[in-house]
């Protein structure tokens, strides 16, 4: 896609690797937009996990501000910026149609932190760290931080690590449910692929809808989530792969998923 972006594909998970090692794999608009871009194939091409990833030991340090500044942006310029190229692929990485991996390498910091929120799942090598930049700069989370972090680990932690800009490091990370898993760097990898192929040999459509009706039960009410499950639960009843889940369990053999 870029030399930006690497991509590569282990049977139906895609790896998707920010590749700007010279600034940490700090982002710009142009591996945003090559990201997005990314994401809309995997959309398409039988993907059913995404590994979102930095190189050289960095998951992303944030928004390119050398380059903001290099180019003498403006407020509105850094505005457009963010609204016509980074909002629209951190919208992309919440609303991927199967789950989103964001294995977290090193430093994911500011904006780089905030697309690890977006993402499903959080695996974090020990050396990996999290932090809300922004109001270091005088600034406020902008990549739907504000959004994500409470509700990943509540409001008073997020509130602490949006004012101070403190790094958390990985066994923090996990003590209050910023990682899901942490792993020995020389590991990680491999980890991090495992858990990925375990997720994409998972029934298609249950991932699909077990994502969907999740994220959407965040933004209701419990009755509402309660009818969005029955709903979900009725589609993927009348489905092949259901029919074939259930006969595999019976028969005590590994499921053989369609998609259908």
């Amino acid at each position: 896609m870029s030399e930006a972006l690497l991509v590569a594909r282990y049977d139906a998970v895609t790896v998707l690797t920010i590749n700007r090692p010279e600034v940490r794999n700090a982002v710009d608009d142009t591996t945003m937009d090559a990201l997005g871009a990314a994401l809309g194939v995997c959309a398409e091409d039988g993907t059913r996990c995404v590994v979102l990833t930095g190189a050289a030991g960095a998951f992303s340090a944030g928004a390119d501000l050398k380059k903001a500044i290099r180019e003498q942006y403006t407020p509105d310029d850094s505005t457009r910026v963010l609204t016509e190229h980074y909002a629209p692929t951190l919208k992309a990485i919440r609303a991927f149609p199967y789950p989103v991996i964001a294995a977290v390498d090193g430093t994911a910091a500011g904006i780089g932190c905030d697309m690890a929120l977006a993402c499903d799942l959080r695996l974090v090598s020990e050396r990996g760290k999290f932090a809300e930049l922004f109001i270091r700069i005088g600034l406020i989370p902008d990549g739907g931080g504000t959004y994500l972090l409470p509700r990943l680990i509540g409001l008073g932690r997020a509130m602490e690590l949006m004012f101070t800009g403190v790094e958390v490091d990985a066994a923090e990370a996990y003590r209050i449910g910023l990682a899901n898993r942490v792993y020995a760097v020389e590991t990680f990898a491999d980890e991090v692929l495992k858990v990925a192929r375990l997720v994409s040999q998972q029934a298609p459509e249950a991932l699909r809808r077990g994502k969907e009706a999740m994220l959407a039960a965040l933004d209701g009410g419990y009755d509402a989530a309660l009818s969005r499950e029955a709903e979900h639960q009725r589609e993927l009843l009348r489905s092949e792969d259901s029919r074939e889940g259930i006969a595999a369990f019976i028969e005590k053999r590994p499921p053989v998923w369609k998609g259908r």
